[in-house]
C-alpha cells in the first residue's frame, strides 16, 4: 500500500513559523480591511457633504425664491406708493388751480365791476361837461351867427366885386391867348404853305404835278391826324375811360416798340402786344371819325358816302408810326441794323386784314408823318446851305432853341431814315396771301427820283440817303427787280461818285458799297 501524498501547501515544519505566517496573514487582512474602511469613511463623507450641498441648494433655492416673492411684494407696494403719491399730488395741483381760476375770476369781477363803476363815473361827468360845453357853444353859435351875418353881407359884396374882377381878367386873358394862338396858328399855316409853295418851286424842273400833289396830300393828311388828335384829346378830358384806354395803349406802343431787337422770332411777344393794343382800340365803336380823311387818295365811293371808323384805331396807328420813327431816329442812326426789325413789325401791323378798311391798307398814315420828317425821299431837293434850301430837305430844329441841329446830327438822322425805309418797302410779301401795303416800287421810285436830280446839285442829304437805301438792299434790290437793279446799283455806287467834283463822309460811304458788296454778298458792282 503506497502512501497518500498531499497537494497543499506544505506544512510548516516550525510552528512558530506557522504562527509567523498565521500573523502575517492576519495582518494582511486588518491591512486590506483597514483599506476598505478607509474606502468607506472616504465614500461616507463624499455621500455626507454631497447631500450637504443638496440640502444648501435646495434651502438656497427656497430663500431666493422667497427673496423674489419679497422684492415682488416691495417693487407693487412701491408702485402703488408712487401711483398715490401723484394722484395725491394731481388733485393737490388741480385744487390748486381750481382756487386760482376761482380766485382770477373773482379778481376779474372785481375789476370789471370797478370799470364799470369808473365808466358810469366818466360818463355822467362827461354829460355833465357836454351839457355845459352846449350851452356855452350855443350862447357863442348865437354871437357868431349875427357876426356871420354881417360877415357874409361883406364878403358877398365883396366877392361879387371879385368875380366881376376876375371875368374881366379871364376875358383878357382869353382874348390875349386868342390872339397869339391866331399869330402862331397863321405864321405856321404860313410857314407851311411857304414850304410847300417853296419845294414845288425847287422840284419844278423834276417831279411831274402828279408827284407834288401826292406829297401836298401827305402834308395835308398829317394836319388832319395832329387835329384829330388834338380833339380826341380833348374829348378824353370829360370820359375818364377813354383817356386811361388812350394813355394805357400809348404807353403800351412805345414800349414795345422800344423793345424791338434783331432776330428770328425775337420780337414774337412785341408784335403780339401792339396787335391787341390796336384790337382794344377796336372795341371803341364811339366816337368814330371819317376815314376817308385818313386815306391820302381813297377810291370814289368813300368820296361820295361817309365811311366811319373808331377814332381810337386811327389815333393808335398814329402813335405806331410816331413811334417807328422815333425808334429809328434812336438807334437805327448808330446800328443800321436796327432799321430791319422796324421794317417787319410796320408790314405786319399794316398788313393785317382787321386794321384795315374795305381792302385798304392804313399805310398813309405812316407816309405822311415819314414825309414830314424826310421830304427829301421824294424827291425834293435845296441848298442846305440856306433857310430854304434846309426845310425843304427836312433839316430839324433844335426843340428848345429852335436853331438848326448840327450837321452831324442831321446825317445821323438821314441814315436812320434812309435805312428804314429800305427796310420797309423792300419787304418780300411772296409767301402770303396777304398784300403789302407798302410796295416795292415805292423804293424804286424813290431811287429814281434821288437819282434824277442833277449830280452838281446833290446835297449831302441826298448822298447819305443813298448810302443809307443800299447799305443792307443789295440782295434785295437783285430778287426784286433782276438786272434793272443791278443796273440801278451801278448808276448809284459807282457812275454818281465820278459825276460830283467834291470829297465827304456821305460820298465816301456811298463809293465803298462797292467793295462792302462783293466782300460780303459777292456781288459784283
Amino acid at each position: 500500500m503506497t502512501r497518500h501524498r498531499s497537494h497543499g501547501p506544505p506544512l510548516i515544519d516550525s510552528p512558530s513559523k506557522q504562527l509567523m505566517l498565521d500573523l502575517v496573514r492576519d495582518l494582511e487582512q486588518v491591512r486590506l480591511f483597514d483599506e476598505d474602511l478607509k474606502k468607506v469613511h472616504a465614500y461616507e463623507r463624499k455621500s455626507y457633504y454631497e447631500n450637504l450641498d443638496r440640502v444648501d441648494r435646495e434651502r438656497e433655492a427656497i430663500h431666493t425664491a422667497a427673496l423674489d416673492e419679497v422684492e415682488a411684494i416691495r417693487t407693487r407696494v412701491q408702485e402703488e406708493a408712487v401711483t398715490t403719491l401723484n394722484d395725491h399730488i394731481r388733485a393737490e395741483e388741480e385744487e390748486r388751480l381750481r382756487k386760482e381760476a376761482i380766485a382770477r375770476k373773482e379778481k376779474e369781477r372785481i375789476e370789471r365791476e370797478k370799470a364799470e363803476k369808473e365808466r358810469i363815473e366818466r360818463e355822467a361827468a362827461a354829460r355833465a361837461e357836454a351839457e355845459r360845453k352846449a350851452k356855452e357853444e350855443a350862447a357863442q353859435k348865437a354871437k357868431k351867427e349875427a357876426e356871420a351875418k354881417a360877415a357874409e353881407a361883406e364878403r358877398t359884396r365883396q366877392a361879387a366885386l371879385d368875380e366881376k374882377a376876375r371875368k374881366e381878367r379871364e376875358q383878357a386873358e382869353a382874348a390875349k391867348r386868342k390872339e397869339i394862338e391866331d399869330a402862331q396858328k397863321a405864321k405856321q399855316e404860313a410857314e407851311e404853305l411857304a414850304q410847300s409853295k417853296q419845294q414845288q418851286n425847287v422840284g419844278a424842273g423834276i417831279l411831274s404835278p402828279e408827284d407834288i400833289q401826292t406829297q401836298q396830300r401827305y402834308v395835308e393828311l398829317h394836319k388832319t391826324l395832329k387835329e384829330m388828335r388834338k380833339w380826341l384829346t380833348g374829348m378824353a378830358k370829360g370820359e375818364p375811360a377813354l383817356k386811361k384806354a388812350m394813355g394805357d395803349m400809348r404807353r403800351s406802343i412805345k414800349k414795345s416798340v422800344g423793345q424791338l431787337r434783331s432776330g428770328t422770332g425775337a420780337n414774337k411777344n412785341q408784335i403780339n402786344q401792339i396787335k391787341a393794343d390796336l384790337q382794344n382800340a377796336l372795341a371803341f365803336s364811339q366816337p368814330t371819325v371819317d376815314i376817308a380823311k385818313f386815306i391820302a387818295f381813297p377810291p370814289q365811293e368813300l368820296t361820295t358816302t361817309e365811311n366811319k371808323a373808331p377814332a381810337m384805331l386811327i389815333y393808335g396807328l398814329n402813335v405806331f408810326s410816331k413811334s417807328l420813327i422815333s425808334s429809328l431816329l434812336a438807334e437805327a442812326a448808330i446800328k443800321q441794323s436796327h432799321a430791319e426789325p422796324i421794317g417787319i413789325i410796320a408790314a405786319q401791323i399794316f398788313s393785317l386784314d382787321i386794321f384795315t378798311y374795305k381792302g385798304l391798307h392804313m399805310s398813309d398814315i405812316l407816309w405822311a408823318k415819314y414825309r414830314v420828317v424826310c421830304p427829301a425821299l421824294w424827291g425834293f431837293t435845296g441848298n442846305d446851305k440856306t433857310e430854304g434850301g434846309r426845310r425843304t430837305l427836312g433839316w430839324w430844329r433844335e426843340p428848345d432853341t429852335g436853331s438848326w441841329i448840327s450837321e452831324q446830327n442831321h446825317m445821323d438822322r438821314m441814315t436812320a431814315l434812309g435805312a428804314g425805309y429800305a427796310a420797309i418797302t423792300l419787304r418780300n410779301f411772296g409767301k402770303t396771301t396777304r398784300q403789302n401795303p407798302f410796295p416795292n416800287t415805292l423804293f424804286w421810285a424813290t431811287m429814281s427820283k434821288i437819282m434824277a436830280i442833277p449830280a452838281a446839285q446833290l446835297q449831302e442829304t441826298q448822298i447819305a440817303l443813298l448810302a443809307a437805301l443800299l447799305r443792307s438792299s443789295g440782295e434785295r434790290i437783285m430778287g426784286f427787280f433782276g438786272q434793272y437793279g443791278l443796273a440801278l446799283m451801278h448808276h448809284a455806287i459807282v457812275e454818281l461818285p465820278r459825276q460830283i467834283e467834291r470829297e465827304s463822309m456821305a460820298l465816301t460811304q456811298l463809293s465803298t458799297l462797292k467793295e462792302l458788296y462783293m466782300r460780303e454778298k459777292n456781288i459784283l458792282i
